[in-house]
């Protein structure tokens, strides 16, 4: 290379080396200041992004986690009210054994049937007065279901039902409703929309008495009677709602398959009207994020128990009683499986989080050993280029010597 005044090529050679070597100085000492090995994303735009995602996930398993708990707060204070209501019960089953005994005289069983009275209205108020949270009647709240976000996601496959799944669908629907076809449950919807309706004399056509009845597997109604003051029993009223949720039984209208296979007919009002009508379907149609908490709370009324004031009230009391306790024994042992399975939903969202975390750790934290040993070799080569700069800085110099 030619000895030039103008161009240090050594000097600025030595400044670009040294430069690179300030910069990868500067990494190793932010990774080491944070702990982090991405502080940005030009440190690794795709590392950041998966994190990202991770530390969602991360986050709504915290949360799921609360959840579950407040699952078990809920259904461990509906399990403790019951365990007094229980209490009353067996008290008030004494009382009707003690009642029906021959020794005892009118008087002595309006005695006792005045604290067994006493004891159902205490019944009514348990029921009543039980709370959770922000004052709503428990009971009343888990007789309609109760949602618990379990999971940090939301599977929205009753929403995105594939063509051949809705058709499943709509085929099981049909048969739980008396395997009625397209045209015979446009005539429920109409039947339906009469039922009721205070209206007098209203009617149903041939067809429409035809289609309800073999929809509600029912030899109740005809086109004779006047509908207007009618109403439906509580299961008629269900199949009644899953009709009503039905836009249609005609698979050949259902939107096709998208390219990714994941479908676009949404059936979750439908869903939701076969969960209370207690139609199973072979396609999973539940978010597998949420668990369900229900409650028959009807079966908790005190109406039946009725009184003990003579022998035969006494012994009819006596097996109500008996039929209620079984009742309260089987709720309770649905809340208390319901509680083991929100531990065991705590735990297994524990070890999600736990390995989650790891792995995020892998991809944004920084190796501290070998950070170190960078830092170490670039402060080294720190102090060797300034040598050498400084070296290539005197080279004009010593072309000067040439022109003395």
């Amino acid at each position: 290379m030619a000895m030039s005044l103008n161009t240090n090529f050594a000097s600025m050679n030595a400044q670009r080396n040294m430069m690179g070597t300030q910069n990868s100085l500067n990494t190793s000492l932010n990774r080491l200041s944070t702990g982090l090995r991405i502080n940005s994303a030009k440190d690794d735009a795709a590392g950041l992004q998966i994190a990202n995602r991770m530390d969602s996930q991360i986050n709504g398993l915290g949360v799921a986690q609360r959840n579950a708990n407040d699952g078990i707060s809920m259904s461990q204070t509906a399990e403790g009210s019951l365990q007094e209501f229980t209490n009353i019960l067996q008290r008030q089953r004494d009382l009707a054994v003690q009642s029906k005994n021959g020794t005892n005289s009118d008087s002595d069983r309006a005695a006792l049937n005045k604290e067994f009275q006493a004891l159902s209205k205490e019944l009514e108020r348990i029921v009543d007065t039980t709370t959770f949270g922000k004052g709503e009647k428990l009971f009343e709240k888990l007789e309609k279901g109760v949602d618990f976000q379990v999971g940090a996601d939301v599977d929205p496959k009753a929403k995105t039902l594939t063509k051949a799944d809705a058709t499943t669908v709509l085929s099981e629907v049909a048969t739980a409703l008396g395997g009625i076809d397209t045209t015979e449950l446009g005539h429920v919807k109409t039947a339906v929309g009469k039922i009721g309706n205070g209206v007098a004399t209203t009617k149903l056509s041939t067809d429409e008495a035809a289609a309800l009845n073999k929809a509600l597997g029912s030899t109740a109604y005809n086109d004779t009677d006047d509908v207007s003051a009618k109403s439906f029993s509580d299961a008629e009223q269900k199949l009644v709602d899953l009709a009503k949720a039905t836009t249609t039984l005609d698979a050949t209208t259902l939107a096709a398959d998208d390219a990714d296979g994941k479908g676009t007919n949404d059936l979750s009002a439908l869903a939701a009207a076969m969960e209370t009508a207690g139609v199973t379907s072979a396609v999973d149609l539940s978010d597998s994020n949420v668990i369900n908490v229900k409650v028959d709370s009807a079966s908790l009324t005190t109406a039946s128990l009725g009184k003990v004031d003579t022998i035969a009230d006494s012994e009819t009391a006596i097996q109500e009683i008996d039929a209620m306790i079984d009742n309260v024994g089987s709720i309770r042992a649905d809340l208390g499986a319901t509680q083991n399975r929100f531990q065991s939903t705590i735990n297994n969202l524990g070890n999600i989080k736990e390995n989650m975390s790891v792995a995020k750790g892998r991809i944004m934290d920084a190796d501290i050993a070998a950070e170190s040993a960078n830092m170490t070799k670039q402060n080294t080569m720190m102090q060797a280029g300034i040598t050498v700069l400084s070296q290539a800085n005197q080279m004009p110099s010593m072309v000067s010597q040439l022109l003395r």
